[in-house]
Formats: structure tokens, C-alpha cells, sequence
């Protein structure tokens, strides 16, 4: 009797072990499956969602020097829609394509550089205008 069960965990442990194998196989061909680096449908562009970070910003940093009301809030959506539709997105699809570039950190850091870039030379062109205004005060 003891001869027939010796026989049977040998089994049982080869069987657990081809399952083991098995499990780890079926995982492995998953994991690889959804390790896919290439974006998911109806995600924005990255030059094109660089442009509308860049606007959206601006618009933020224009509502930052407003006092805070519900006017205030009905024209930021205004503002925010404004951004939408001159590039031809929706609110949705923006969410979506922000959140998927939020898990893409080495390119997220990427397109914030650019974006940057954009800021400061909207700034940049800002202060000139207002030097410019300035002078002809000053006259």
C-alpha cells in the first residue's frame, strides 16, 4: 500500500509541477501581450497634445489672476471648450490621451519641456508688447 501511494505523490508532484509551468507560461504570453508600447486608439498625437497642454496652461494661468466666482468658473469651461474645438477634440479624448501619457513618465517629462518652451516664448513675446505699449506712454 505504501509502494501505491509513493507512486502517487511522485505523480501528483510532476502534475503540480506541469501546472506551475503552465500557469507561468499562460502569464508570461499575457504580460507580454499588454506590454505593448504603441498607444491606444483615439489618443492625441504627442506634437498636437504638447500644443493643447501648452493653451490650457495658458488659459490657467489667465484664469489665476481673476478673483474666483461662478462666472468665473462658467467662462473657464468656456475658455477650456475654446482650446477643444480649435484642436479638434473633445474633452473626453483629451482626458483620456492625459491619462494615458501620465503612464508614459520619460515622455510625459518630454512634451511638459516643450511645452514650457511654448510658455516662455508666449511670455517672452508678451513682455515685448507691454515694453513696446510702455514706450509710447512714456513719449
Amino acid at each position: 500500500m505504501q509502494q501505491n501511494y509513493d507512486s502517487l505523490s511522485g505523480f501528483s508532484l510532476k502534475y503540480c509541477s506541469l501546472m506551475k509551468f503552465f500557469i507561468l507560461f499562460i502569464l508570461s504570453i499575457f504580460l507580454s501581450g499588454c506590454n505593448n508600447d504603441s498607444p491606444p486608439r483615439d489618443i492625441i498625437e504627442e506634437q498636437k497634445m504638447v500644443g493643447v497642454l501648452a493653451d490650457l496652461h495658458t488659459i490657467d494661468g489667465y484664469m489665476s489672476t481673476l478673483m474666483y466666482s461662478d462666472t468665473f468658473r462658467v467662462a473657464g469651461k468656456n475658455y477650456y471648450a475654446t482650446v477643444y474645438k480649435k484642436h479638434n477634440i473633445s474633452k473626453p479624448r483629451f482626458d483620456k490621451s492625459l491619462k494615458y501619457y501620465s503612464t508614459q513618465p520619460e515622455l510625459l517629462d518630454s512634451m511638459y519641456s516643450k511645452v514650457e518652451i511654448i510658455l516662455k516664448k508666449k511670455e517672452e513675446r508678451l513682455n515685448k508688447i507691454q515694453e513696446m505699449k510702455q514706450k509710447k506712454l512714456t513719449k
